[in-house]
């Protein structure tokens, strides 16, 4: 369960911005939108939070803090070497800003536990390093590392003081050992069986869960292909999302069939020979199938799924994800929702997470659209809806619930008139 999310000096962030998933005192679709934290009576969270704003006004690179710090949790420890470069970019419009760290903490909750961890770093090495933990409701420092290379009082190799808790267990001072500049304590401390540690290494590994449109739709319906390969009832499930959206769609067939390219041979691509043939070499991948009924006949017409609109391949690429989060409770963050589907399917989708008889484990959704019919106060509360704007070039985050719409307020409109700010400025286009 994902509380908080903070980043600061990050791209376009230049002061500290904060995505909060705990739902205001506001009663209206508490039991629907939201649901109780663990251990209290009185707060909830969010099962979803919308992000509307102008081209470039930061939106995507909310997002990608989120999966940047995913990245650097997983990775650091297995897969950078010494020297390699961590993927932060400060905000570069400021002098001072380029010489200082980037900051990201996330509040979350595992196995009934609150936690926060944060790092401070920038593209060379690790500044700060902290998680505290509420076992019992009071916060435990588990662990925490600083960089202090400059004070004359601070005597260490690595440069680094260092400083560990009574609630954190097991060993610490070996794995303390392996730590690099560019490596986390928690990578560190999962890659070697830490009791405590590896189950938040976990959750970040499989609880967080990322859709960008970097990612080709053609990679990312291969996940979708590969789970209906595996699982028939899953299948079945992707089957009825997609007649349930009116694509005139019956069936879906997944065949397995060699990599094109292991099949051709070393063939050029643009002219240029395509060095990594012999990776694929024997590789097998999922060949889909969409399977359509003629409207006169009971005959079957078979397509592949590259003939299909942009919309039935997006929906494709949409299902693996979305049912699996629902299914296990996890967090699921996708930039531009509306990319290619219809505003009325885009919606459907969204109010899955807010429908308890569908999203009884938990699950939560952080998505950023310009689809402006979702700004709807039957589809969400105030405090779900949220907002990114430019202010001297830096990113403000901040939510609907900070201007208290009336219970009638049309807020499609309200917003389209620039009442909420994050809208472009334009003054006509004209060439």
């Amino acid at each position: 369960m994902l509380v908080e999310f903070s980043v600061e000096n990050y791209r376009s962030f230049k002061e500290r911005q904060t995505l909060s998933m705990v739902a205001s005192e506001d009663e209206a679709m508490l039991s629907s939108n939201s649901f109780p934290m663990p251990r209290t009576k009185d707060l909830h969270l969010l099962t979803s939070a919308v992000i509307y704003g102008a081209n470039a006004s930061g939106k995507s690179n909310l997002l990608r803090a989120m999966q940047i710090l995913q990245n650097i949790v997983v990775s650091s420890a297995s897969r950078m070497q010494k020297g390699d470069k961590f993927d932060v970019q400060p905000f570069l419009l400021d002098a001072e800003c380029q010489k200082r760290p980037t900051d990201l903490e996330v509040i979350f909750i595992h196995d009934k536990i609150r936690y926060e961890y944060g790092v401070s770093l920038d593209e060379n090495r690790v500044y700060e390093e902290w998680l505290l933990a509420y076992p019992k409701k009071r916060a435990q420092t588990w662990f925490s590392r600083t960089y202090k290379p400059d004070n004359p009082d601070f005597q260490a190799d690595d440069g680094y003081e260092w400083s560990f808790g009574a609630g954190l267990k097991g060993e610490k001072e070996r794995i303390k050992n392996f730590v690099r500049s560019n490596s986390l304590f928690l990578s560190h401390a999962a890659q070697n069986n830490h009791p405590q540690l590896t189950k938040l290494f976990d959750w970040f590994e499989e609880n967080l869960n990322m859709i960008s449109p970097l990612i080709s739709p053609y990679f990312s319906g291969l996940y979708t292909a590969d789970r209906c390969e595996e699982d028939k009832e899953f299948c079945q499930k992707v089957v009825n999302l997609l007649i349930q959206a009116d694509l005139d769609i019956s069936d879906i067939k997944i065949e397995m069939r060699l990599f094109p390219l292991a099949s051709e041979g070393k063939k050029a691509i643009n002219n240029t020979p395509f060095p990594y043939w012999e990776q694929f070499k024997d590789m097998e991948i999922p060949d889909i199938k969409i399977i359509h009924r003629t409207m006169d006949s009971e005959q079957i017409v078979t397509l592949n799924l590259e003939d299909e609109s942009e919309g039935t391949k997006r929906l494709f690429e949409l299902a693996e994800p979305w049912l699996s989060v629902l299914e296990d409770g996890e967090i699921l963050m996708i930039d531009e929702l509306d990319r290619s589907l219809h505003p009325v399917l885009s919606t459907e989708l969204a109010k899955m997470f807010n429908n308890p008889d569908i999203n009884k484990n938990q699950a939560q959704l952080i998505f950023t659209t310009h689809d402006t019919s979702l700004l709807d106060g039957e589809i969400f509360r105030p405090d779900q809806i949220w907002f990114t704007e430019k202010d001297k070039s830096m990113t403000k985050l901040y939510s609907l619930h900070e201007f208290n719409p009336c219970e009638d307020e049309s807020l499609q409109k309200g917003y389209l008139k620039g009442r909420y700010g994050a809208i472009p400025f334009v003054g006509g286009l004209n060439i």
